[in-house]
C-alpha cells in the first residue's frame, strides 16, 4: 500500500486532491499498487498529520505541499527518512536562477506561491503605497495592515520572514498588523475600505468584488512559499510517476491560472507574474527553513 500526504493551501487543496485521485486510479492499475491520499485538515484544532508521522517514525511515501512541515525535523532525520533525487524534477529558469532547485535533492518544488501585499486605491494615492517590505515597518501603518488569522500559514510565514529580515523592528510590524479572518475576508475588508492594506496569497489578493484593490509587487520581491514533493526512502520507484504528473501541463496550467509560479519550464507564467519578472524574495533553502521553523520563531 502506497501513501500520500497532501498539505496545500485550502484554495487549491481540493482541486489538486481530485486531480491526483483521478490520475492515481490509472496509476494503480498500471503498477499493481494501491494508494491512499490523506489531506491535512485546515482547522486550527486539528492535529498535524506530519507531526503524527514524525512521532511514529514512519512517513508517507510521498509528502506534498508546505515545506515548513520539514523545518523542525531533528538533525539527521531528513536523510534518514527521505530520498535524495538531485535534478529529478528540473524547475523553470526563473526559479532556478533564484535558487529554488534544492541541490541536496530532497525538496522538489512543483509550484511557488507568492504572498502579495495589496491596497485599496480609493484610500491610498500612488505616493502613499509602500514599495518595499521595509516600508510596512513605518508607524503610520499602526493597526492598518490586515492579514489572515494568526494560525494560518500565510500569517505565520510572513511574521517569520519579517522577524528574520528585520529582527530589530519586528515588534513595530506586529503592532501594525491585524490578524483576523480567512483570506477572502481579508480581501473583502480591504476592498470595502475597512483597512488600507492587506496581505494574502496572491490568488486571493488579485481579485476583489468592488475592484477597489490593487496588488503591490515590492521592489525587493514577494515573500513566497514553495509547495514541494518529498519522497520517503521506502517509496517505490513507481511513485516518481506521480511527481511527473504534478509537473505535467494538466496540473501546472491549473496552478499558473491561480497566478502562482508553476515549476515546470513548459508552462507559461501568469501575466501578473511575468510582468513583474517573477521577482521573489528568496534567500535559499537553508535560510527559508531556519526562518519558518518553530524553534526559530
Amino acid at each position: 500500500m502506497a501513501s500520500i500526504l497532501l498539505h496545500c493551501p485550502l484554495n487549491i487543496s481540493r482541486s489538486l486532491g481530485q486531480m491526483m485521485e483521478d490520475f492515481c486510479r490509472t496509476w494503480q492499475k498500471k503498477n499493481g499498487l494501491d494508494v491512499t491520499i490523506q489531506t491535512q485538515p485546515h482547522r486550527p484544532d486539528e492535529t498535524s498529520l506530519f507531526q503524527t508521522c514524525l512521532d511514529q517514525g514512519r512517513f508517507p511515501d510521498l509528502t506534498l505541499g508546505h515545506v515548513n512541515d520539514f523545518a523542525d525535523l531533528p538533525d539527521g532525520e531528513l536523510p534518514a527518512y527521505f530520498r535524495s533525487l538531485p535534478g529529478r524534477y528540473p524547475v523553470r529558469r526563473e526559479l532556478a536562477e533564484q535558487g529554488f532547485q534544492d541541490p541536496a535533492g530532497y525538496f522538489h518544488p512543483f509550484v511557488v506561491i507568492p504572498f502579495a501585499i495589496f491596497y485599496n486605491h480609493q484610500l491610498l494615492g500612488e505616493d502613499d503605497v509602500p514599495g518595499r517590505w521595509e516600508d510596512l515597518l513605518n508607524a503610520r501603518w499602526h493597526k492598518k495592515i490586515l492579514m489572515p488569522d494568526a494560525f494560518r500559514v500565510v500569517s505565520k510565514v510572513i511574521d517569520a520572514f519579517m522577524q528574520a529580515d528585520f529582527p530589530d523592528h519586528i515588534e513595530q510590524f506586529r503592532e501594525n498588523a491585524v490578524q483576523k479572518g480567512a483570506p477572502p475576508e481579508v480581501v473583502t475588508a480591504v476592498d470595502e475600505g475597512q483597512y488600507p492594506i492587506g496581505i494574502t496569497n496572491i490568488a486571493f489578493a488579485r481579485i476583489s468584488r468592488h475592484k477597489n484593490t490593487r496588488v503591490i509587487w515590492p521592489r525587493d520581491g514577494l515573500f513566497c512559499m514553495p509547495q514541494v514533493m518529498v519522497f520517503s526512502r521506502q517509496a517505490p520507484d513507481a511513485m516518481l510517476e506521480i511527481g511527473d504528473f504534478l509537473m505535467s501541463p494538466t496540473v501546472q496550467e491549473y496552478l499558473s491560472v491561480q497566478s502562482f509560479v508553476p515549476a515546470s519550464p513548459d508552462v507559461s507564467l501568469h501575466s501578473l507574474v511575468a510582468e513583474n519578472h517573477c521577482n521573489l524574495r528568496w534567500k535559499g533553502w537553508s535560510a527559508f527553513l531556519s526562518a519558518v521553523g518553530e524553534k526559530h520563531t
